[in-house]
């Protein structure tokens, strides 16, 4: 075992600056460390991997002894240098919290984060893609995603900003009839001022319902128009949020729209956006079709506003499992999304 004092940290094998390799630049290894900050967040087996070994859990929060824990448990289960099936957790917590911050993720301690916590296929690939930069994970700011007078009455109606966006991941799903079926959403969010007990909910239809899994305890009275085409209500928090604390939300919304004839399935029935007027960091779009009902293309895309025409566009190929996915490290004052023709 490696001469070590107590509680001192014994880095993971490559864990350092010369080893990080040349495409993981400083915003590449903070945008990987930010899409794996929210993997270890999101309900499901890697939040459960860690949460067994803390003695205290805050909400949005992320033990890093435990972290610990998970990291030394699978090096002593599979040792990588010698020394490692002796490793004790607290000798790898600043390791875990040099990673998930983003100062120090190396290749070789990304790699140990995804085997230790069994990342799935479609998430290493994704942290692989941010870590080397790729082209294809992006910062983007557009020109516009309201027009002024919307936009001013958008502001007007929903007042100041409560909350800012962390992260959000939207899984929309089109189904067999060729029509928007659900959305699943997860959103981190964090609170900019204090006392924040509801943040808003805004939709370009009122034809939904939403089904509220995790974070939020109900919704406002009723959908109210804001502005020309677009509905709004509150997401009632299970708690008040303090100046800087974070809850996740899970929520599904279900979308209630009439069968139209294959000539008209155009417009809103054919795209799903999303409209940012502020900042959001780690965007994750995917939009799953039915397997009998393909389209014949896809196109990623960013609009001049949601009235706007497209400004510019790419082609998309579905995956194996029938979707088009794409991840946005931060978007602001922009429209974005999928298209697409039967």
């Amino acid at each position: 075992m490696a001469q070590t004092g107590p509680g001192a940290a014994l880095p993971v094998p490559g864990d350092d600056a010369a080893t990080a390799g040349p495409g993981a630049s400083a915003a590449h290894r903070e945008a990987a460390a930010a899409y794996l900050r929210e993997l270890l967040l999101r309900p499901g087996r890697a939040r459960r991997t860690w949460e067994q070994y803390a003695e205290r859990n805050r909400p949005g929060h992320i033990n890093q002894l435990a972290v610990a824990e998970v990291l030394a448990r699978y090096l002593w289960d599979y040792p990588r240098r010698p020394g490692d099936n002796e490793i004790l957790p607290r000798q790898l917590k600043d390791t875990a919290s040099r990673a998930l911050s983003g100062k120090l993720l190396s290749k070789a301690a990304l790699g140990l984060f995804m085997d230790a916590f069994s990342i799935p296929v479609f998430e290493r690939e994704q942290l692989w893609k941010l870590w080397e930069g790729s082209s294809r994970i992006r910062v983007l700011s557009g020109p516009r995603s309201f027009a002024a007078r919307p936009r001013a009455e958008i502001e007007t109606a929903l007042g100041p900003a409560v909350h800012r966006t962390l992260s959000v991941h939207d899984h929309h799903y089109v189904g067999p009839d060729r029509l928007p079926s659900r959305t699943r959403t997860l959103q981190v969010i964090e609170a900019i001022t204090e006392d924040v007990s509801h943040i808003p909910y805004i939709y370009n239809t009122d034809a939904l319902a939403i089904d509220l899994i995790q974070g939020c305890s109900g919704l406002g009275e009723r959908f109210t128009e804001i502005t020309s085409g677009f509905f709004a209500t509150d997401m009632l928090l299970v708690k008040a949020l303090t100046l800087g604390e974070t809850l996740t939300l899970e929520y599904v919304t279900s979308f209630k729209y009439a069968k139209v004839p294959a000539n008209q399935l155009n417009g809103d029935l054919c795209q799903y956006r999303r409209a940012v007027r502020r900042r959001m960091e780690n965007i994750d779009i995917r939009v799953e079709f039915d397997p009998g009902m393909l389209p014949s293309h896809v196109w990623w895309a960013v609009w001049d506003g949601v009235e706007g025409n497209v400004i510019s566009q790419e082609s998309v190929a579905l995956d194996g499992q029938n979707s088009a996915q794409r991840f946005l490290r931060f978007i602001e004052n922009t429209v974005v999304g999928f298209h697409w023709q039967w």
